[in-house]
């Protein structure tokens, strides 16, 4: 027996629980790389793997913290949904508490960790900064880690405030977009471009490096608990301190040749150059270039050279030319070097990247009467979601308008109405019936325009009707009426096949007839009364024949057999 639905039922339809939605587009924008400096405000979006989150592994958590910074609960993940190339919608849940619903409502902060490989439950006196500063947030670093892939991804982590709780759940709604959360990458990317100039015989790189670096990093920057410590509209301000581990050690990494741009890149920790009055500390971190000039074997050299991790001639506005900087998060160090006989010039731009979006389920088109999301179903073709849009096991398309108007609502017995058509399912014969095809059968819920009253077509919700099981047999099964009598409601029109109507039987006498029971006169038995598509009840008798129902329906006829 289906779940009892009420008639009554009528947008807008309240979700149960507490829930954020947020669409996650991860991708790639290699057409909108923009120089950053000297022009300050401009920014790099990262492409493929700079960005990537491992959603199937759910490789990601978000907690949410009080504006003390302390926890309150962490945000169950209740689905993810891929809905086109690289872009997901995942929805996570809290539960309806007390506790939650305060803070959600007074002010609170979500804290969002992605790749981080493994995750805590923080304790209850655990601040944002001590999550960020605990020994789960380390991460160990090797020359192995330079190159990304799908097993090695950049660790991410955003927070987002408010200040004064969340607009949607103080208005007591049940789900809210939270506006755009903002992740930092934990790593720093190194990108050098080497040209030699004037030299009879073309110099062969043999190696680029870097002398020092970290051997430890943190997945988190320091006392970084709200979205203004790092987005600040002005990328030399988002510059957050370098957060290294006490216990790291000096190690040197080789920086990997892009046989597509010819650059040697690498990603890397972050690196402490720099102290508090911009002066370079003891052992600031170069690159090292190595090369040969000619045939070793035969006269020839091996030379090496050092570029700094210094701005050169047009540094950004507030910045002085030839200043050193750290090696920081978040940040791609692009080196244009032109090595010319003994002499090595090079231009360095900083470019940081953008942070990796969170965007609210705002942005997804909806369709302006039902709210319904529009998307595509799996054979690419437009449809329309429900809430179980969020759920890719689960998520049912919807289609909505007749074949021939599709999305556009229809004018019945001088009424307007939204016919809405789902997938029916598989048959006996093993044929599958696509709600696309939107035909009689797979016609789902009908919407009265003016009114915004939904009229759900299944028995229950046509009739208002109790279904009830009470023993282990399916056959035993019934409903109760309005009377809390018990009937049988019969689908399939065992007396009349009409218009996907619905004939209410005596729950004995429809034995008697359906299982043919010896020792009756089955032809004396007949429904007690019949309902139609919008759930209006009739006797029999103003329904005993096909005309006779087809004279009461009228227009509808046209979208009901």
């Amino acid at each position: 027996m289906v779940a009892c639905s009420n008639q009554e039922e009528s947008l807008p339809e309240v979700e149960s629980n507490i829930q954020a939605v947020f669409t996650l587009d991860l991708g790639d924008a290699a057409n909108r790389k923009t120089r950053a400096t000297p022009t300050d405000g401009e920014y790099n979006t990262g492409s493929g793997l700079e960005n990537f989150i491992d959603l199937t592994k759910k490789n990601f958590r978000c907690y949410l913290f009080g504006l003390d910074n302390t926890p309150v609960s962490a945000l169950e993940v209740a689905s993810i949904y891929n809905f086109g190339e690289s872009k997901y919608s995942i929805r996570l849940r809290l539960k309806d508490t007390e506790e939650i619903r305060s803070a959600l409502t007074t002010g609170c902060r979500f804290v969002f960790l992605a790749n981080w490989g493994s995750y805590i439950d923080p304790t209850p006196e655990m601040t944002i900064e001590e999550l960020c500063s605990s020994s789960f947030a380390k991460f160990e670093f090797s020359q192995q880690k330079t190159q990304l892939s799908e097993t090695n991804l950049i660790p991410m982590y955003g927070v987002k405030e408010f200040e004064n709780g969340v607009q949607d759940f103080k208005d007591g709604k049940e789900v809210s977009d939270i506006g755009t959360l903002y992740l930092l990458r934990a790593y720093a990317k190194v990108d050098v471009n080497i040209l030699f100039k004037d030299f009879e015989d073309v110099p062969v790189v043999t190696s680029v490096s870097l002398t020092h670096s970290s051997s430890k990093g943190y997945k988190a920057p320091a006392n970084v608990t709200k979205q203004s410590d790092y987005i600040t509209g002005s990328w030399l301000t988002d510059y957050t301190p370098v957060n290294i581990p006490n216990d790291a050690t000096d190690i040197d990494l080789t920086l990997t040749k892009d046989e597509n741009t010819r650059h040697y890149v690498a990603y890397v920790p972050e690196y402490r150059n720099v102290n508090d009055s911009k002066e370079p500390v003891g052992n600031p971190s170069r690159i090292k270039i190595c090369f040969t000039i000619g045939d070793t074997e035969a006269g020839g050299r091996e030379v090496e050279g050092y570029v700094d991790f210094r701005y050169s001639d047009t540094p950004p506005t507030g910045v002085s030319s030839g200043q050193y900087f750290d090696i920081a998060r978040n940040n791609w160090y692009k080196f244009d070097v032109t090595v010319k006989g003994k002499d090595i010039d090079w231009i360095v731009d900083v470019i940081p990247f953008t942070s990796v979006e969170l965007k609210p389920d705002l942005g997804l088109e909806r369709e302006e009467f039902t709210g319904y999301i529009i998307g595509k179903d799996g054979q690419g073709r437009d449809c329309w979601y429900d809430g179980n849009y969020y759920d890719p096991e689960t998520a049912v398309p919807l289609y909505l308008g007749p074949k021939d108007k599709p999305g556009e609502s229809v004018t019945i017995n001088d009424k307007e109405y939204l016919l809405v058509y789902a997938d029916y399912g598989l048959l006996s014969d093993g044929t599958y019936i696509s709600g696309y095809e939107r035909t009689a059968a797979n016609l789902h819920h009908i919407y009265d325009k003016e009114t915004r009253r939904k009229y759900p077509l299944s028995p229950e919700g046509r009739t208002g009707y109790e279904g009830v099981m009470d023993t282990p047999n399916p056959w035993l099964a019934y409903y109760l009426n309005d009377l809390k009598q018990q009937v049988w409601l019969d689908e399939t029109n065992l007396r009349l096949n009409c218009c996907r109507t619905i004939n209410e039987w005596d729950r004995l006498e429809y034995s008697i007839v359906a299982y043919n029971w010896s020792g009756y006169d089955h032809d004396s038995y007949n429904p007690r009364f019949w309902f139609d598509i919008l759930g209006n009840r009739y006797p029999w008798k103003e329904g005993d024949t096909e005309q006779k129902r087809k004279d009461i329906l009228g227009e509808w006829v046209k979208y009901l057999e």
